[in-house]
């Protein structure tokens, strides 16, 4: 019993450094993100927006492109992550330019079931899953 409170005493120390080390490490990684932000790069806003970065020249502010010809000034800190760099948008357009255009039809894969109750599966979650048309739960369903 003389050993219980030194060793709670203890063992709060150690959840207190250890969460502190936690935080240090979300900081300096939010920090190394914001230092990074580069023109060019989109980026994921705190709110949900995302934007093109077209200037980084104020150490707070950064201006993102958020539509064409729509440039808003943002504080740094509100960057969640960043989604892509030059780097990253030069090689997505290199892969768009290679797939097909979108007014060509890809070719259709047959699934061989031929069974119309597969493809009404997703169509009402509610249905009973018999296929004969009675929601799961009505009475008609438990009698049968």
């Amino acid at each position: 019993m003389d050993l219980l409170f030194p060793l709670l005493i203890i063992f709060m120390i150690g959840m207190i450094f250890f969460s502190n080390r936690q935080r240090k490490k979300q900081q300096q990684q939010q920090e190394d993100l914001q230092n990074s932000i580069s023109v060019g790069d989109v980026v994921l806003m705190t709110s949900g927006i995302s934007g093109t970065v077209v200037d980084t020249d104020d150490e707070r502010t950064i201006d993102l492109e958020i539509a064409p010809d729509v440039i808003t000034t943002w504080l740094r800190a509100a960057v969640r992550e960043k989604l892509s760099s030059d780097a990253d948008a030069v090689a997505l357009a290199d892969e768009v330019e290679d797939e097909p255009a979108l007014g060509t039809a890809a070719p259709a894969t047959a699934t061989g079931s031929g069974d119309a109750r597969s493809d009404q599966a997703f169509a009402d979650p509610a249905a009973d899953p018999s296929g004969n048309g009675v929601p799961a739960g009505s009475k008609e369903s438990r009698n049968n």
